[in-house]
């Protein structure tokens, strides 16, 4: 089985790292699984079309942008806050009338509306109203830290259990434009995503693979430190206090009952509705559920 990540490797999918490396998905009578790191950040869902790839992992707001009929939520694996990463001074700056640059993975209408309407509503509620050309969007990579210490205003979009601990350790100083503080649906999470196709036809693989990630998370849970030496076995990377801190964090965000809930995604669909990102009717979106 192959699985396509969103993007660079990193501890937001050490469930999988920890299945493959302790053996747990071969347990669950998986004897081959590849990790496979995307050149963009939707490979996984061109993929999943082209059926190379049995699964894919992405943010639950590119199920919408990006839906197609044959496509289908597993559940969201992990969640923590996320939106805008703002500097305080391009903040102020933003107050005064002037304009600024934001860093993003991606940068489209829809993604770049998104961003926006997080800004435009964090803003009024400071009690101030910000034009849409005074917010630039500038498609760059997800080192939102590295981008705004180079020069960048802000970073769309951050997830505070990567950026939270790295921006502690810089002398950065920002604002969180995130679901509470703004004003939205949460969204700052992570999918599995399969075609509807592989699903039916491979039903009982499809729960193995599910019951072995679960039981990695619950395995994380209990046995932090083995599976952050996984981690760093893993991908080779030099251990450091930082990583060690986004490890800790990052652990808080998985959920080992996570499961295909069209209700639990449908306050994401109804706030794009809201904000006239799509068009995606609920009845359609619904089929992208179990649940």
């Amino acid at each position: 089985m192959k699985l396509a990540l969103e993007w660079f490797i990193n501890p937001d999918h050490l469930p999988f790292i920890v299945a493959k490396e302790l053996g747990i998905y071969q347990k669950h009578g998986i004897e081959d699984f590849t990790i496979i790191e995307p050149n963009e950040h939707y490979d996984g869902f061109k993929e999943l079309k082209k059926k190379t790839i049995e699964f894919a992992t992405n943010e639950p707001l590119h199920l919408i942008e990006q839906f197609h009929d044959d496509l289908m939520s597993l559940g969201m694996f992990f969640e923590t806050k996320g939106g805008v990463v703002m500097k305080k001074e391009s903040f102020n700056k933003l107050k005064n009338g002037g304009s600024i640059k934001v860093t993003t993975p991606v940068s489209n209408e829809k993604t770049d509306g998104i961003g926006f309407e997080i800004i435009k509503r964090y803003c009024k509620k400071q009690g101030f109203e910000v034009a849409r050309e005074q917010v630039s969007f500038h498609a760059v990579d997800f080192y939102h830290t590295k981008n705004m210490q180079q020069g960048y205003d802000a970073g769309w979009l951050y997830f505070y259990n990567f950026e939270g601990v790295e921006i502690a350790h810089t002398d950065l100083d920002v604002l969180y434009m995130d679901a509470q503080s703004a004003g939205f649906a949460n969204f700052a999470a992570l999918d599995i995503y399969t075609s509807k196709e592989f699903y039916h036809n491979n039903t009982q693989k499809v729960q193995s693979f599910l019951d072995a990630t679960k039981e990695a998370i619950r395995y994380i849970a209990t046995n932090p430190k083995e599976c952050f030496d996984c981690y760093y076995n893993y991908t080779g990377e030099k251990k450091t206090e930082i990583m060690d801190q986004i490890l800790v964090e990052t652990a808080k965000c998985f959920n080992a009952n996570f499961s295909s809930s069209y209700e639990k995604e449908l306050p994401i669909l109804e706030f794009f509705q809201e904000i006239g990102i799509t068009d995606l009717d609920k009845e359609k979106f619904k089929t992208a559920f179990l649940h």
